[in-house]
């Protein structure tokens, strides 16, 4: 990877709020306790510190500084709770935008899709099987929702079955974009048809107990039982229960 620099900041009411240095100021000032010494730790002056924080302040939703009295250094500043959590913020912001950079030369990665932009550079997960879809069916059936989503290769939708609040909370709409998840366990091989997630798909790999298999232009792992005697080439049946299938948006 390049070694990019990238410098943030944040602005509030279209006045400059963080940045690099005031972000310094800050992490000083939590460590020292101190305006002054975290002053000259940041490398600036007294006054340029004191007028920083103060712009900082003056446009904070909440306050950023609070002071401490006795003990053994006679009292101090120190960051509020709201600034403890603005660094912690800047932090992750920071990590984002940096891997945001690195995909850039991961051309497998589509840039025009923020949910498969963020999954394949930032989530790792245990589930094998990761698909990219849009919603195309909403059916509620008492508390349970069926959603059907559409995946990119396949001529049939995968449904899922989720509860309605995880649906709200998902904020599903018919063509918001999902990724499934699936563990390669709750892939069922030569299964009997149920008439929901019933699929053909040509076995690619066979490597002890999993087996890759392609349908359309799309792939899956499924553990294999040690009986499993198909052969790569062969086509087979698999089911997915749709109740064993997560959803995720952004």
């Amino acid at each position: 990877m390049l070694d990019a620099e990238i410098l943030l900041t944040i602005k509030l009411q279209d006045t400059l709020f963080a940045d690099p240095r005031r972000i310094e100021l800050l992490r000083q000032i939590k460590q020292i306790g101190s305006i002054n010494q975290a002053a000259k730790l940041a490398g600036v002056s007294y006054k340029t510190a004191w007028d920083n924080i103060d712009a900082m302040t003056k446009i904070s939703p909440k306050p950023l500084l609070e002071r401490s009295t006795g003990g053994k250094q006679g009292g101090g500043t120190q960051l509020t709770s709201y600034a403890e959590r603005l660094l912690q913020l800047y932090d992750l912001l920071q990590h984002t935008q940096k891997r945001a950079f690195d995909i850039l030369h991961e051309e497998n990665i589509p840039l025009d899709n923020a949910l498969v932009a963020t999954a394949k550079s930032s989530l790792k997960t245990s589930a094998r099987n990761q698909l990219f879809g849009k919603v195309s069916g909403l059916k509620q059936k008492g508390a349970l929702v069926w959603v059907d989503v559409n995946i990119e290769g396949m001529n049939e939708p995968i449904c899922a079955v989720i509860t309605e609040k995880s649906s709200k909370r998902l904020e599903l709409t018919l063509g918001r974009e999902v990724m499934l998840l699936i563990k390669a366990p709750w892939i069922k091989l030569n299964a009997q048809p149920t008439g929901l997630n019933d699929f053909m798909g040509k076995i690619v790999t066979v490597e002890q107990n999993e087996v890759i298999i392609e349908m359309q232009q799309t792939t899956f792992c499924a553990t294999t039982e040690s009986d499993f005697s198909a052969q790569v080439g062969e086509q087979i049946p698999l089911h997915i229960e749709p109740e064993q299938i997560i959803l995720a948006a952004i």
